[in-house]
């Protein structure tokens, strides 16, 4: 079977994300209380850096979702036993909860591609690299995309021969506000077909303590992740953050009904941001917002799946009902 990698991230592309880049920086820094979305940690260190994050023993989400698709993964592949099919996963960075539904279908002899679609070029490689290290003489063929997700969809629509099945794990829906989730997902129906099924990860509403935990760890790769935006900003941006400045606290937000993430300036100071032409102010211990994780209870998921012109086929929970991978068809 084949193995491929392609970089859509060049030229007209790349200049775009870059455009996309500066604004929502910009836009972030300009607003009271300063907020930046979590996507713009995510270059190469950054999703290596939330790859340690998913192997702490107390992130919940993670662990609940490996004891998801071990329990269930022959459920999953009954809905797909029967036809060839196309498994999609957004934001696949290291793939290691994917890959035990992917050898669960080798193992049964499906007949499957599978298309890593990630904004890191280097977590794309180096998935698509270890598959064909061990999955070489297999069912399966995987096609890895270095881009953003729908222009990732897009290029998988060009080929519509297979049934699709779009991953979309680890609570990531969760870093948006509701009403964004909502367009979200159906932005993703928009790009499939009739039949086609999304398999989505829902971090689940519990005890705020257990929340907490998850987002505070003692070893602090929570904090590195979240500074490394710092760097990140540095790089690309000409800014002249000092990262030893700044310290990160995560907190439940029963209003927003989710665990917040914010980095503290320790001082006054003003940041400079060359690419930009601007000059930024920040008040001592004054915080800037750097992940939003929003959790979910089944009424509200019920709902997001109706309105946006799905039929759920399946809820599949962890033994804790901490989390849940739900299955919906695309109806058109």
């Amino acid at each position: 079977m084949s193995f491929h990698y392609h970089n859509l991230r060049s030229g007209t592309a790349a200049a775009s994300v870059d455009d996309q880049f500066a604004q929502a920086v910009r836009e972030g820094l300009l607003r009271e209380p300063k907020r930046l979305p979590s996507w713009l940690i995510f270059d190469d260190q950054g999703s290596e850096i939330f790859t340690e994050i998913t192997q702490l023993a107390g992130y919940h989400p993670a662990q609940c979702e490996f004891e998801i698709f071990q329990t269930h993964k022959q459920a999953v592949t009954d809905i797909f036993a029967k036809t060839p099919f196309r498994v999609i996963e957004l934001g696949a960075g290291d793939g290691r909860k994917t890959h035990i539904l992917l050898e669960h279908f080798i193992q049964n002899q499906l007949h499957f591609e599978y298309v890593p679609i990630d904004i890191s070029e280097g977590a794309t490689q180096n998935l698509v690299a270890f598959l064909e290290s061990r999955f070489s003489q297999s069912t399966m063929s995987v096609t890895g995309l270095a881009t953003d997700y729908f222009d990732g969809l897009s290029t998988v629509k060009e080929h519509a021969n297979l049934r699709n099945m779009v991953l979309f794990l680890g609570s990531t829906i969760g870093n948006m506000e509701l009403p964004a989730a909502e367009q979200f997902v159906r932005n993703v129906r928009e790009s499939l077909n009739e039949g086609d099924y999304v398999m989505i990860g829902f971090d689940l509403m519990k005890h705020p303590k257990t929340l907490y935990s998850a987002y505070n760890d003692s070893t602090g790769v929570f904090e590195r992740f979240n500074l490394h935006l710092l760097d990140v900003l540095n790089q690309k941006l000409g800014a002249n953050f000092v990262k030893d400045y700044y310290v990160q606290q995560g907190q439940y937000n029963p209003r927003a009904h989710a665990v917040e993430s914010f980095i503290y300036s320790t001082r006054e100071q003003v940041v400079s941001i060359d690419a930009l032409g601007e000059k930024f102010h920040f008040g001592a211990w004054e915080p800037m917002q750097t992940e939003h994780s929003y959790k979910y209870t089944l009424s509200e998921i019920t709902l997001l799946a109706e309105n946006s012109g799905y039929r759920i086929v399946k809820h599949l929970f962890d033994g804790n009902n901490y989390f849940v991978d739900s299955i919906w068809e695309v109806k058109k």
